[in-house]
């Protein structure tokens, strides 16, 4: 195992800091694959740019050939680099080394061949530009490859920072509800001592209601009157001739919770305690209520208030209505990433149709006699096929639209 670079510790660190350090490292990871984009369009733009040379220097007889022959080494040559990547044993690096030393030579030694087919002022001007586009492809790739190593490790050191911020905003988490409910439990326990009667009896009976999440210490504690919980069951029944309607199944339609309650408290501060309790039934807040019903899930459905005139001043009536229920997990379903179709020779059940047009490849077909043929770029024909340049095999359909 790996041992983490001490620039990132993420012992000790606060909630904060993590969550300022992921969001951070997100970002870089984002500019990273930002450049990768803008690294492959340059190199879009530059095959493009090849092909228009291509269009020139192709006139000359054997340039083809000689430029299929340049990019077969250069072929090698990336195959040789990314071995070399790949390999730690020192005698076998020195080995590729050696190779991609050979097919330097080799390739250069192509590029004079290019370079010597005619000598007009032309020819060699587009031959120059070509190279240096060549040269700009190249380039981006190492570019590319470079940048891939970087967002590479700026991945795993944002899953550092992420994987500790979820950690500890979890243990925190866990830590908050774990003390607002010893909070709420002595809370409780010191009005049911202030409003016991005797035992398990209370003045005018006591309900709780507390958030069933327990992200606050806040409870209310309130007088009940005349509480009533209805259950509504949906029972499908199916007509059956000369007798009785038949049933197989029964399915719970809903379950309140009703009555008048009380909130004792000073006349200033029962306003703004009626808020609270409204503002957690219009946010949809998940309750539990403990007193005439005891429900782990509920919500607050209706919320209102009436004057106290025949009780104690210092309360104010509720009249609060409650549906059980608990709160559903959203599952959204992942995205699936489109295949890409291959034409297919063979025929099954009679003839396939297919919007793809393609041309079959036969000895000594390149994509730019394709291209020639077709209309379309090279750099298009690349891209929509699976095969190098360098080895399209006899009798393949070439896809060009």
């Amino acid at each position: 195992m790996t041992k983490k670079s001490a620039k990132h510790s993420v012992k000790g660190k606060t909630l904060t800091y993590l969550q300022k350090k992921s969001t951070e490292w997100k970002s870089t990871v984002s500019k990273d694959a930002d450049q990768i984009d803008n690294a492959k369009s340059t190199i879009d733009k530059a095959k493009d740019k090849l092909d228009t040379y291509d269009e020139y220097l192709q006139k000359q007889n054997g340039y083809n050939d000689l430029k299929d022959a340049y990019n077969a080494k250069q072929d090698e040559i990336d195959k040789q680099k990314k071995l070399l990547s790949k390999t730690k044993k020192s005698s076998k690096k020195k080995s590729i080394e050696s190779t991609i030393k050979d097919l330097t030579k080799q390739k250069k030694e192509v590029y004079q061949s290019i370079a010597k087919l005619t000598n007009t002022a032309e020819y060699q001007k587009q031959l120059k530009a070509r190279t240096k586009a060549n040269h700009a492809i190249n380039v981006e790739k190492k570019k590319i490859d470079d940048i891939n190593v970087k967002k590479s490790k700026d991945k795993k050191i944002y899953q550092t920072y992420h994987d500790a911020y979820t950690a500890k905003k979890k243990a925190e988490t866990k830590k908050k509800q774990t003390q607002n409910r010893s909070k709420i439990n002595d809370k409780i326990a010191a009005a049911k001592k202030k409003y016991k009667i005797h035992k398990n009896v209370y003045l005018n009976g006591l309900t709780t209601i507390q958030r069933a999440d327990a992200m606050t210490s806040r409870v209310f504690i309130l007088g009940e009157s005349d509480p009533s919980e209805t259950n509504d069951q949906d029972v499908p029944t199916n007509e059956v001739d000369n007798s009785d309607p038949r049933t197989n199944y029964v399915v719970r339609s809903s379950k309140q919770l009703s009555g008048t309650y009380y909130l004792f408290g000073k006349t200033s501060d029962l306003d703004k305690q009626f808020e609270i309790l409204q503002g957690w039934a219009r946010k949809g807040v998940e309750v539990t209520v403990r007193g005439f019903s005891k429900w782990a899930h509920a919500y607050l459905s209706s919320v209102g208030k009436t004057a106290n005139t025949a009780g104690n001043k210092n309360s104010l009536a509720l009249s609060l209505t409650f549906k059980y229920a608990m709160k559903s997990k959203i599952d959204y379903a992942k995205k699936k990433s489109k295949k890409k179709t291959k034409s297919s020779s063979t025929k099954k059940g009679g003839t396939k149709k297919t919007t793809h047009k393609t041309v079959t490849v036969k000895t000594g077909m390149t994509y730019w006699s394709i291209s020639q043929k077709t209309g379309v770029k090279v750099s298009k024909l690349e891209k929509l096929n699976k095969w190098p340049a360098t080895s399209i095999p006899v009798g393949a359909k070439v896809r060009y639209e």
